[in-house]
């Protein structure tokens, strides 16, 4: 072996600065799939609630045994709900009677501030 050869042990500032520069990429790659993963998670945890507040109003007025007064019951605003602070859910119900059927279309639509759009569910009730 030669002498510059033996001489050789550590890295050059060259390689270093190169090794840096990937570790930093991958750093900040990491970075950015964490906040991304974690801004998912949030907002897939407040759109479960909303869904969940939504599916609840529904099956209330489903099971509501007075259908003629369905409107007088359940339509309107709520806000500040017990358990889902920052929450407003409304409730809608049109009546459409015609010759051949006569139902009534519920539809719940639940909003927050954390939410990028409402959530929002439908269901159609008819007279028994």
């Amino acid at each position: 072996m030669t002498n510059a050869m033996r001489a050789r042990k550590g890295l050059t500032l060259i390689e270093t600065l190169i090794a840096l520069t990937i570790l930093t990429g991958a750093m900040l790659g990491m970075g950015t799939f964490v906040a991304k993963l974690s801004h998912g998670s949030g907002t897939g945890y407040e759109m479960s609630m909303a869904g969940d507040l939504a599916v609840a109003r529904i099956e209330q007025v489903k099971a509501y045994p007075v259908y003629s007064s369905l409107e007088a019951k359940f339509v309107g605003t709520e806000t500040g709900i017990v358990g889902y602070p920052g929450f407003t859910r409304r409730t809608y119900i049109t009546h459409t009677s015609t010759s051949r059927a006569d139902y009534k279309t519920v539809t719940v639509v639940v909003t927050a501030a954390p939410l990028s759009s409402p959530m929002k569910k439908t269901t159609i009730i008819a007279a028994f």
